[in-house]
């Protein structure tokens, strides 16, 4: 029997599909804006901050445009708890310390369009980070994370630090993750070149606390920052924001995938928990701490 010839097959492949690919002119079939509300809850600080802007089609121009006129309300437990005010910067803010376990809903009016959204605030995260080996010239940090396996929690590991050196030295955003924690989610990992570490991630580790084997575990990593100080945290989000970062992630990876590959290329479309609108209102707890060579 004569052997296949894949080199053959895929150049037949490539060229039917070239054949199929034409140029397309999007047209905006629906062209009323949409509200969109943004807002994160962070259980450490004492004053609250949401965007509230319109959407506009894929093929404009212009910017965002951001609506400096709406009505914004927290809501927590039911109860009034304050309304925001525009700030000269595109924010509404409020000054108020929310509270861990407690449920806040917002609800922003602009004209005739109301939106809405809730979210409901982790407990505190029982953790602590700390250098594998604090007089050494290692990298490697471990987090010991104890969990109320009563409540569903979602957590997330990831650092802040720099990249460059004096004038031309810049914050990361959030620096890659190595390791071989065998409960984190495989969405954004990679198979590793470090030695130590079997797992590269992108930005963030993360693992839901329903097939941890135990309430106390430990958590060896290593973030893949270049230079110090350098900021390691973990963070306890509510379902919402968590659902928005993955989908978020995946989303990039997606496009990323997109430009070698197109004819496998979908798009994951990002979450969104805003009735009547989109975006995201989320809430997070946290424990982190910063790291420095000095």
């Amino acid at each position: 029997m004569k052997p296949f010839n894949w080199t053959s097959a895929l150049i037949f492949f490539l060229v039917v599909l070239s054949g199929c690919i034409r140029d397309v002119t999007l047209t905006e079939t629906n062209r009323e804006r949409q509200p969109v509300l943004n807002g994160i809850l962070d259980a450490a600080k004492d004053t609250l901050i949401v965007h509230f802007s319109w959407s506009k089609p894929i093929q404009a121009a212009q910017s965002f445009e951001t609506e400096k006129e709406a009505r914004i309300q927290l809501f927590e437990d039911g109860k009034f708890a304050g309304e925001f005010t525009w700030k000269d910067s595109s924010v509404y803010y409020l000054p108020f310390q929310i509270t861990p376990g407690k449920t806040y809903k917002i609800e922003a009016t602009a004209g005739s369009k109301t939106v809405w959204a809730e979210t409901t605030v982790p407990q505190p995260v029982n953790a602590t980070i700390e250098q594998e080996n604090p007089e050494g010239y290692g990298n490697n940090y471990v987090a010991i994370l104890t969990d109320n396996p009563e409540k569903n929690n979602f957590y997330w590991i990831s650092a802040t630090g720099y990249e460059g050196v004096d004038e031309n030295r810049k914050k990361n955003i959030a620096c890659l993750i190595y390791s071989n924690f065998e409960y984190a989610d495989d969405f954004n990992r990679y198979i590793s070149e470090n030695g130590v570490f079997k797992f590269e991630y992108d930005y963030y580790l993360r693992f839901p606390d329903n097939q941890l084997p135990q309430n106390q575990i430990e958590i060896l990593f290593r973030p893949q920052c270049i230079s110090m100080p350098m900021e390691v945290f973990l963070l306890s989000t509510d379902y919402h924001l968590d659902k928005y970062m993955k989908s978020s992630l995946l989303t990039e990876r997606m496009e990323i995938y997109a430009e070698d590959m197109p004819f496998i290329y979908a798009p994951f479309p990002i979450y969104s928990n805003i009735h009547g609108g989109t975006g995201i209102f989320g809430s997070f707890t946290s424990v982190s701490k910063e790291f420095s060579r000095e």
